[in-house]
């Protein structure tokens, strides 16, 4: 008898080791769906990161070129209003000398 209580008490053995398998086996695939389920998460937070930093990039160059814009407008006016202050200023007087070497210079192309 000892023999059938021996192999009772193996399959009994076998049994507790399989539900353990079972049961491990049930917590490494719910471990798995977690992990894959972070993965899923952190994959869409970094599409949106990258979507943000790409718009914002986008914003930041828009703006800097507008900024741009303004100042070289901003500096062109200047320009062009100091260029008419002065030419406001500007008195040219004629002498005789110097209208009769416009003249020669005017006719020497004549001949």
């Amino acid at each position: 008898m000892s023999n059938i209580q021996d192999q009772e008490q193996y399959i009994k053995s076998l049994e507790q080791i399989k539900q353990i398998e079972d049961q491990v086996q049930k917590e490494i695939d719910a471990r798995k769906e977690e992990v894959q389920d972070q993965i899923k998460t952190i994959e869409v937070d970094l599409e949106e990161t990258i979507t943000n930093a790409e718009n914002e990039g986008r914003l930041l160059v828009e703006s800097s070129i507008e900024k741009a814009r303004l100042k070289a407008n901003e500096e062109a006016q200047k320009t062009i209003s100091d260029a008419e202050t002065k030419a406001k200023g500007i008195t040219f007087k004629f002498d005789q000398t110097m209208m009769k070497d416009i003249m020669e210079i005017f006719l020497s192309g004549i001949k």
